[in-house]
């Protein structure tokens, strides 16, 4: 008899086939799945799964280097198809607790022993806790904190038109006055002045202390 349909996603190959090796030796029956490099991947993935939902889904939060936060949307498009465990390097509860608050099941350290891991794949497919209450409460608790600090650091550049916000992510890449003008058909004179918006607006005093500025709130991540 066929045990549990357990599905891996992970880009560490080494360890996804050691995890499944574990897996098939405690009863389950697993499947691992490459990591979905592009969008549209991740949907055919999502779709494929919901169509014939495994007993867990086992989710890498990092699946590539093109890619930081792919594992985060899959989980949050699996969660609703099937059970998600994520297992992760992640050390960051606001980024466990973002996991929890998208519908993961539990989420495991990379760290824990192999036999732990595999414990904690039978706990969800039997529908079992793997976090205790203290554990879930502290990690969401960590990610409602980590929200309103980002909101709070944030809200300067937000706060900024769109055009200045260009014009920021300009400044950010090194592009010259000039050529901000030349690329978008306008003067200089005028790019000078929404120069001067940002800088005030942000509180600061020149050109690279408003992208130093916005590389430290992380909005060129957030712009890119």
């Amino acid at each position: 008899m066929t045990g549990p349909r357990v599905v891996l996603v992970d880009d560490h190959q080494l360890l996804a086939q050691a995890l499944a090796a574990s897996l098939a030796a405690a009863g389950q029956a697993p499947e691992v799945h490459p990591p979905p490099s592009t969008a549209q991947l991740r949907a055919a993935l999502v779709a494929q799964l919901a169509a014939r939902p495994p007993s867990v889904v086992v989710v890498d939060l990092h699946l590539g280097e093109a890619d930081p936060e792919g594992g985060d949307r899959l989980v949050a498009e699996l969660a609703p198809a099937a059970p998600v465990l994520v297992l992760t390097a992640e050390e960051d509860p606001a980024r466990w607790g973002r996991c929890l608050r998208s519908g993961a099941w539990a989420v495991v350290s990379k760290t824990r022993p192999l036999s732990e891991v595999v414990a904690a794949v039978e706990a969800v497919a039997a529908g079992e806790d793997v976090l205790r209450a203290r554990e879930r409460a502290a990690l969401l608790l960590a990610a409602d904190r980590a929200e309103r600090e980002e909101v709070q650091r944030l809200a300067p550049f937000r706060a900024l038109t769109p055009r200045e916000q260009a014009v920021l992510d300009a400044l950010v890449d090194g592009v010259a006055a000039a050529d901000i003008a030349h690329s978008a058909c306008v003067s200089e004179a005028t790019v000078r002045s929404q120069i001067r918006a940002v800088l005030t607006k942000l509180g600061v005093r020149s050109q690279l202390a408003a992208a130093a500025a916005a590389r430290r709130a992380g909005w060129a991540r957030e712009a890119a």
